[in-house]
Order: structure tokens, then C-alpha cells, then sequence
């Protein structure tokens, strides 16, 4: 910004101090920022940025503008400043993935002790069955991958895993039944 030399036939106006600028000014700023369109929730703090760039400035207004002109000027400044650093916070914000809610700790208790449950429940199981139930159960494979897998008969594997079902209902339930004293879940 080129700054030219007041001409010497014009008067310099004082400059008067911040205390009296801001208290014949205020309520004019005020106003600005709610014409301008700066939300309720922000309009202290930009107030506050434009008295804060007054302070700075105050010593630069040479009285060739009004002092209301010049004081638009700033206001209307920080105020598309204002936007563009809301705009940059909103972008930031739809980039960034939501946050989710992790498990709390009773969640995570619960878990464990269903992974417990679980891996209990395999260790009874023979090899041939634990890996056909794990593989169904747990990783979801479909039941003709697992058959090929294990190189068993389809027809083999689907009975195997009704009746696994069956035997891992069983097992949760005795493990739950208070009244059978199991705690490995064994019936």
C-alpha cells in the first residue's frame, strides 16, 4: 500500500487516543459486525480483534478519511478474516472423520470375557473341528470355501457345524447357569 504525504495546505487532524476512540466508537463497531453477518457467538471476539488492530494502527490514521470511514475499513477487514479462518475451521472439520465412541470399559470387560469364553470353547474341540468352527464362526468363511479348504465333503461340513453350533450353545449356557458351578463352561 503506497502511503502518500498529506499536502501541506490540508490540516493535520490530531489523532485522538484509543480510550476516546473506543468509547464514541464502540456501539458503531457493534453495529457493523451484526450488519457485516458475524454470529452472535463470534461477534465479542471479532469486536475484540478489530479494537486490537485500532491499537495497532491508530498512530497510522492520517485524518484524510473520516474516522468512522477508517474504522469500517478495519471492521470490514477483520471480519472477511474472520470468515476465511471459519471457512478454513469447517473444511478441517468435514475432512476429519466424525470420532467415535470407543467401547467403554464395562464394554471391553464384556469382550474379554467373550474371548475367553471363546478360545475356552475351542481348546475342548478336536483339531479338525476346532478349525472348521473358527473358520465359520469366527472368520466367516462360506461353508464350500471351508469345505475345500479341510478337503471334506460339503455335505460332512454342514453337519459338523449344526452340531458344533448346537455343542457351543450348550457350552455358553452351562458357563452362564449359575446353579451348574461350571466356570470352564463344560457341562
Amino acid at each position: 500500500m503506497k502511503h502518500t504525504a498529506v499536502p501541506a495546505d490540508l490540516p493535520q487532524r490530531a489523532t485522538p487516543p484509543l480510550e476516546q476512540v473506543y468509547r464514541e466508537h464502540a456501539d458503531l463497531v457493534w453495529r457493523l459486525l451484526r450488519h457485516l453477518g458475524v454470529a452472535d457467538a463470534h461477534r465479542d471476539d471479532v469486536f475484540h480483534e478489530v479494537f486490537l488492530v485500532v491499537h495497532r494502527r491508530l498512530a497510522d490514521h492520517d485524518g484524510r478519511s473520516a474516522l468512522t470511514t477508517w474504522l469500517f475499513g478495519i471492521t470490514r477487514n477483520v471480519v472477511l478474516h474472520h470468515r476465511r479462518s471459519q471457512a478454513r475451521h469447517l473444511r478441517r472439520l468435514t475432512v476429519a472423520p466424525e470420532p467415535t465412541r470407543g467401547p467403554g470399559p464395562e464394554e471391553h470387560i464384556a469382550r474379554l470375557e467373550a474371548h475367553a469364553l471363546v478360545d475356552r470353547f475351542l481348546k475342548i474341540l478336536p483339531d479338525d473341528q476346532r478349525v472348521a468352527f473358527a473358520l465359520a464362526e469366527i472368520e466367516g468363511l462360506r461353508a464350500p470355501e471351508i469345505a475345500e479348504h479341510l478337503g471334506i465333503n460339503l455335505n460332512t461340513l454342514y453337519s459338523r457345524l449344526s452340531a458344533l453350533r448346537r455343542r457351543f450353545a450348550e457350552f455358553i449356557a452351562a458357563a452362564r447357569d449359575p446353579r451348574t458351578g461350571a466356570r470352564d463352561g463344560s457341562p
